[in-house]
């Protein structure tokens, strides 16, 4: 991430696919990580091309607030919380986030799935291999994150041409695929 700003890359693969990607590069950073989503009852956070979650990394909690920019683009914010509720959070700079975007404060869980997560790091990014476990079903996806500045549409495509795919447009959210689930 750089200035805040997320350009992700993302596309659904089938699990014949994701495992030879996986056999395919050296992915030395594996961990398993539990997202939490929050909104209010009325989607005030969606409405604004918004996502709020808690994701949980052994012991360790990180706040993240995303705004969509574009269709591939978010604005980012990250920090580490000590706080098991979302609504007991106090961080002088998570609150002045929710002012800044408008986030409601009266929060609660919308969806929460398991990600077994995969990463190759390259020159210009990352590359995320992940493995999803939602309540009634399974996915795989393969995503690039840019961590500067350059073509990385050219880049994803050069690396998934091998296998036989080609990114178009960023698939559905995982939030979007857990309320769909």
């Amino acid at each position: 991430m750089y200035d805040n700003i997320e350009r992700e890359l993302k596309l659904l693969i089938n699990e014949k696919i994701y495992n030879e990607l996986l056999h395919s590069y050296d992915f030395h950073n594996s961990i398993t990580q539990t997202n939490t989503y929050f909104d209010t009852e009325n989607q005030d956070v969606k409405k604004q091309r918004g996502a709020v979650r808690i994701r949980t990394i052994q012991d360790k909690k990180i706040f993240t607030l995303k705004i969509r920019k574009d269709e591939y683009t978010h604005y980012e914010f990250e920090k580490e919380i000590s706080a098991e509720n979302i609504n007991e959070i106090e961080d002088p700079e998570i609150l002045n986030w929710f002012n800044q975007y408008q986030i409601p404060k009266n929060l609660h869980p919308t969806a929460s799935f398991t990600t077994l997560r995969n990463v190759y790091t390259f020159e210009n990014g990352e590359l995320c291999l992940d493995k999803t476990y939602y309540k009634n079903h399974t996915d795989y996806e393969i995503e690039y994150e840019y961590t500067s500045d350059h073509d990385g549409i050219y880049f994803f495509n050069s690396i998934l041409e091998k296998y036989g795919l080609k990114w178009v447009k960023n698939c559905p959210s995982k939030i979007a695929r857990a309320l769909n689930d």
